[in-house]
């Protein structure tokens, strides 16, 4: 709805109503030697609320406004202007910018227009935190890392300030599904308060989301900072709550250079720590998981070595798993001579520490008597060759045992077991067979034994 009114002489005073989202009036006849008010008294806002009233006043081509009672929408704008006879009044609602793409929406709105001579009366600004007509309001300080939960006014401004260091903060504000608008302005040092409003960095605050959040950004050479807070509820018919909370974002490019050291040293400091604690841990678990091996396994690496399986022992077979050996397969060899598996050995000794065959020990100690045995066996076995050999020169053979096999048996610690066949021929079946023991297990002295039908039994001569 459009109203266009043209009066061309008429009282220099008037107040009139009107009901309208557009209106433009041209006003003649004016005292140019007077000075005049033009007043709009907002009544009701549109329904939608989503535009800004604005009381323009033309002359000579040129625009006078309250630009300040027009970017924080309040309901009185005041034009004051002199030295003129004709202007012109118009008065709008303005969508603001993120609704422009909506459609169908209702601008209409309730107002008093009056025309006024007056006296121009300019209001000393206010001083800061101070703001209002008569500077009677006080704008509300928040503290940073604090939450505060405000209740606004329908189609009201709240305003609140805080002040900042140099680093970036965030400002999450928690506005539910109420629809508020936001706007932010700072500066370094301020004596006369200003306001935030529709034209300086005005957002709206999205209801879709359970919270906002808004970047505050500081220079690199700025101090302290006072960030005024400007909040809207656009809702006309009730109070809405919100909330709000500033907290330092950790951003800050310049990162203490102290700090940095002193948290990559107690990164380093605990990842020490944690691998000597570990380290600790595995030798304690080791001592107490660990079964200790009967064997030594330094003494099976030193006196049986691992080694190959060739051709001459393909058909031998391990006492332990009784599986043949095969080509290339490694075994070892214990000091009494039996030959096993090298992990078959490895597993029996874990238990015991003797020869799976025989029973010989196979302790260091042990094998060392073993070897000291042997070594004594071979000397005593070359003593006895020597003497036999020279005794056969000066002796002529004697015709007691008629070509019998002559068995030397030396001093031994360990079991033996011998096993004698005699042949009965016929040259010697009217005498005796008499086998000749050089040594026994008992003494090393000569003793005669002959075969009797029930046995072997020692000669009395």
């Amino acid at each position: 709805m459009i109203f266009l009114l043209c009066i061309s002489a008429v009282l220099a005073n008037f107040n009139t109503q009107y009901v309208t989202d557009q209106l433009e009036i041209q006003q003649t006849n004016l005292n140019s030697s007077k000075t005049y008010l033009v007043s709009m008294i907002i009544t009701q806002l549109p329904i939608n609320n989503y535009c800004l009233p604005l009381l323009q006043i033309i002359i000579n081509n040129q625009t006078y406004n309250d630009s300040l009672a027009y970017s924080i929408k309040a309901n009185i704008q005041k034009v004051y202007f002199d030295q003129t006879e004709n202007i012109t009044i118009k008065v709008s609602c303005n969508l603001l910018e993120y609704f422009q793409n909506q459609k169908n929406i209702n601008k209409t709105m309730h107002f008093n227009l009056t025309l006024n001579e007056a006296k121009q009366h300019i209001q000393s600004p206010c001083q800061f935190p101070h703001y209002g007509q008569n500077c009677s309001l006080s704008i509300q300080q928040i503290q940073k890392e604090f939450s505060v939960t405000i209740l606004i006014l329908n189609n009201t401004w709240f305003y609140a300030y805080t002040i900042l260091d140099n680093n970036n903060y965030e400002v999450y504000v928690q506005n539910g599904e109420s629809l508020f608008g936001i706007s932010i302005i700072s500066f370094n040092k301020v004596n006369v308060t200003r306001l935030p409003s529709f034209l300086q960095n005005f957002v709206v605050l999205n209801t879709d989301n359970d919270e906002n959040q808004i970047s505050l950004s500081q220079t690199e050479d700025s101090q302290d900072s006072i960030y005024i807070i400007g909040l809207y509820n656009f809702n006309s018919t009730q109070i809405q709550e919100i909330t709000i909370t500033i907290t330092n974002s950790f951003q800050n490019e310049e990162f203490p250079f102290w700090a940095t050291i002193l948290l990559i040293s107690i990164v380093i400091f605990g990842l020490l720590l944690f691998l000597i604690i570990l380290c600790h841990y595995r030798r304690q678990y080791k001592k107490i998981t660990q079964i200790k091996p009967a064997l030594d396994r330094k003494v099976l690496k030193k006196y049986m070595p691992t080694k190959k399986v060739d051709s001459k022992m393909s058909s031998d077979t391990c006492s332990v798993c009784l599986v043949q050996f095969e080509l290339k397969e490694k075994y070892c060899q214990t000091p009494c001579n039996h030959y096993f598996h090298d992990q078959c050995l490895y597993d029996w000794t874990t238990k015991q520490a003797n020869c799976p065959v025989c029973r010989q020990g196979l302790l260091e100690n042990e094998i060392n008597q073993l070897q000291e045995v042997k070594k004594n066996r071979n000397l005593q076995a070359e003593q006895l060759n020597n003497q036999e050999s020279i005794k056969s020169k000066e002796d002529p053979p004697s015709q007691t045992y008629r070509d019998l096999p002559f068995l030397q048996l030396s001093s031994s610690p360990f079991r033996t077991q011998c096993k004698i066949e005699l042949d009965c021929s016929p040259q010697g079946e009217h005498s005796p067979q008499i086998i000749q023991f050089d040594g026994s297990p008992q003494n090393l002295t000569n003793r005669n034994l002959y075969f009797q039908s029930d046995g072997i039994v020692e000669s009395q001569n």
